[in-house]
């Protein structure tokens, strides 16, 4: 019996990146996952992001794209009441409808237009599975998700009575007010106005409620968050002004997403998915085999002549192109692109980095901190995903209040990459190109100021150039733009270790190798 096979894409659209989460089944068991970040900035899904789901869809034939309304301006309604008018309507609950606005539904859906998307949900289904899973009477349910808090109030039997949905200020507005003075201070500035606006928001959704209502008392306030931004201090504050229960404590999106998606919750969608190929193909495949495998059993027993008759012998001249394997350079510089990825996420707001340094197998940061504790209970346990070892060293010199620190990460682990499928674009192969030619056609890649400096070359199977690359950016996300670009070329050319970047007063000084394959 053949076994049924299906996969599972997460992608969740954040401010500017979109995250990708990968659940391949087996006959309903989970057998393979995976997980990726890229930078995403634009109002619809880059080519070579939707390529990649593209190709990961083109491996199985139940293949599901979900993700969550990227403007979730949703509105609670109860069944059975009028109909609104420009609005898309679909299910929460028993007791509820979600509807949200034909245009703001478009945007998400026109984001994925590329790649084509199947199931999309709101932060509120997130939130309503979290209290069908859990017991959540006479209970503030919050879920803290993309600078917004979405409320929910259950009486005593589990039945949501009051509902709303409140925006937080997000970083970037503290970042570009006038009391932004530095990272580290704008940080502890950012989580004082979110800890406050959470705080209030709490408040006046409690005393709007009793206004409403009187028979129903709130005995507990539950918060989920898929971002720690709040301290247990400032938790027991809470609980201890409001005088009732406070919880605070993580929820997977991801998983809640992937429940979701789900065969007993996809009417909850949005949108409805879109057909799946049928085993059409497969069975032409299977037909052909056999026919092959007959023709193959009369070529043992008949003349040739026989099967298909015989036929005068024509001499056809054919052209040969000799096919060059090079080395796959978007393999090689997403592999680079998510490890500088994932030293960016894994560092707190309250930490300002000053070096970062990748070597083979190694990572080495210079960065300031606040506390010597966000190394152990925030840094560290990330390095430890990828690396065996992580230590810091503090500047004991120092009498600031910003502590200076080196980390080390080594002995980079090789973990199983989930790969759907190889890349398979045809490289530019023409006469060998000279050295001096090479050199400029990379300058033209980079921002007009970069230096580029011939270092060395060297032929295995093929003739390899290396370059050292010394570029100014303003900001992270300029580098994964230069990523893109190379990418994007018919030449296998990537990006190779030492890998720096330094903050400097003119922006962020990176310098890498770069290498340049071509056939000998």
């Amino acid at each position: 019996m053949f076994s049924k096979e299906s996969l599972y894409i997460n992608a969740i659209k954040y401010k500017a990146q979109l995250k990708i989460n990968y659940k391949k089944l087996q006959n309903n068991n989970i057998v393979e996952t995976n997980n990726s970040t890229f930078i995403a900035k634009d109002d619809i899904l880059g080519r070579d992001i939707a390529m990649k789901l593209i190709a990961h869809s083109s491996e199985i034939d139940n293949t599901y794209i979900s993700t969550l309304l990227i403007q979730d301006e949703t509105k609670l309604i109860k069944k059975n009441k009028t109909k609104l008018i420009d609005y898309a309507v679909t299910s929460l609950n028993n007791d509820y409808d979600i509807a949200i606005s034909k245009n703001t539904l478009f945007e998400t859906k026109n984001y994925f237009e590329k790649c084509g998307v199947d199931y999309i949900f709101s932060a509120y289904h997130i939130l309503n599975l979290h209290i069908e899973q859990n017991h959540c009477n006479n209970n503030l349910v919050i879920l803290l998700f993309n600078n917004q808090a979405f409320c929910l109030i259950l009486n005593s039997k589990g039945e949501i009575v009051f509902n709303k949905r409140i925006e937080l200020t997000p970083f970037e507005e503290i970042q570009n007010s006038e009391f932004y003075e530095n990272e580290v201070l704008g940080q502890k500035l950012y989580d004082e106005v979110y800890a406050l606006e959470l705080h209030e928001a709490i408040k006046n959704t409690i005393e709007e409620f009793y206004v409403k209502s009187k028979n129903i008392f709130i005995e507990k306030v539950s918060i989920l968050y898929n971002l720690k931004l709040i301290s247990d201090d400032q938790i027991k504050a809470m609980s201890e002004e409001f005088m009732i229960e406070v919880t605070y404590h993580p929820i997977s999106v991801d998983e809640e997403l992937f429940e979701l998606s789900k065969d007993t919750h996809t009417h909850k969608s949005f949108i409805k998915p879109r057909p799946k190929p049928k085993n059409g193909f497969k069975s032409l495949i299977l037909i052909l085999s056999i026919i092959a495998m007959i023709l193959a059993i009369g070529y043992l027993f008949l003349p040739i002549e026989k099967i298909l008759g015989k036929k005068e012998e024509i001499a056809i001249t054919k052209n040969i192109k000799k096919v060059i394997d090079l080395p796959d350079h978007v393999e090689k510089n997403t592999e680079v692109e998510n490890r500088v990825l994932k030293s960016l996420e894994m560092i707190p707001y309250d930490v300002v980095l000053k070096e970062l340094l990748f070597e083979k197998n190694t990572l080495k940061i210079d960065a300031n901190l606040l506390n010597k504790d966000t190394f152990i209970k925030v840094i560290q346990p990330e390095l430890l995903k990828s690396y065996k070892m992580s230590d810091i060293n503090f500047n004991d010199d120092t009498k600031s209040v910003i502590l200076d620190a080196v980390i080390l990460a080594e002995g980079l682990k090789n973990k199983k990459i989930v790969k759907f499928k190889d890349y398979k674009d045809i490289y530019v192969s023409n006469e060998f190109i000279p050295i001096i030619t090479v050199t400029e056609q990379i300058k033209m890649l980079f921002p007009k100021d970069t230096i580029v400096t011939f270092k060395s070359s060297f032929e295995s199977e093929v003739v390899t150039f290396n370059y050292l690359v010394n570029v100014v950016i303003k900001k992270p996300l300029d580098f994964f733009e230069i990523m893109n670009t190379l990418n994007n070329e018919l030449y296998s050319i990537n990006i190779s270790y030492p890998l720096s970047f330094v903050k400097t007063e003119a922006g962020i000084e990176v310098e890498f190798t770069l290498q340049f394959h071509q056939p000998k």
